[in-house]
């Protein structure tokens, strides 16, 4: 799966790869990861995004691999627009990412009227640099409610170069030469094992929390960010 065809998400059953990584001839890869969360709820998920803030709840969805987390451009229970900044190791080794992690709107990656009829949420945004204007990819977290709960299908689609300075801007040369030094094996393996470790963390953490947070509030599944 690419980017281009995100709208398969919303289409029933699953794709031929839900957990892995698939690397393409031009440079570009796509990571999947699925995680079953028993217990939960897509409302669940998205108040989860809304909710969460600094380093200390960052850390109980990773002990290990999450060090630091901060906001940009915030609105309390909302997470869309904002930017979480973040520094994470992913999978336990290797480098430490310091990370820009934009959220946008899904109907900028789905199409509306197919999204519309979603029993879930998609959490989307545009991933890049924290101590550099670039960004380097883009993000799905779709969750589709089930009857035990829900389950979260996450893409992260690597190698999307482009600079945040608009008085900057690369040339496709520039692109071609930093998609081939950052997508590389340690990343999307690291990637990989780390989206599945978070998850699972996800999945025993946040019914406990959005019980706690919430016990006077009736859920509704489904919920979409605006």
């Amino acid at each position: 799966m690419r980017l281009e065809e995100a709208n398969a998400l919303l289409e029933p059953g699953y794709d031929r790869m839900e957990s892995g990584v698939m690397n393409f001839d031009d440079g570009y890869a796509t990571v999947f990861a699925l995680a079953r969360m028993p217990g939960c709820s897509a409302a669940m998920v998205e108040w989860w995004f809304g909710w969460l803030g600094g380093t200390e709840p960052y850390k109980l969805w990773h002990p290990r691999d999450h060090v630091f987390s901060d906001w940009e451009n915030r609105t309390p229970g909302q997470y869309a627009g904002a930017s979480h900044l973040v520094h994470e190791y992913l999978g336990g080794s290797g480098p430490l990412h310091k990370l820009r992690i934009n959220f946008r709107d899904p109907h900028e990656f789905f199409d509306p009227d197919a999204y519309a009829r979603l029993d879930g949420v998609a959490v989307c945004a545009r991933t890049g640099l924290l101590e550099a204007p670039l960004d380097t990819g883009y993000m799905i977290h779709f969750v589709r409610n089930t009857d035990y709960g829900c389950e979260m299908r996450s893409r992260f689609f690597l190698g999307h170069i482009e600079s945040r300075n608009p008085d900057q801007p690369l040339s496709p040369e520039d692109t071609a030469k930093i998609r081939a030094a950052a997508v590389n094996d340690e990343l999307t393996r690291g990637l990989h094992k780390h989206a599945t470790e978070e998850m699972g963390y996800l999945a025993e953490l946040l019914p406990i929390l959005y019980r706690q947070h919430n016990d006077s509030r009736t859920e509704k599944t489904g919920v979409k960010s605006s």
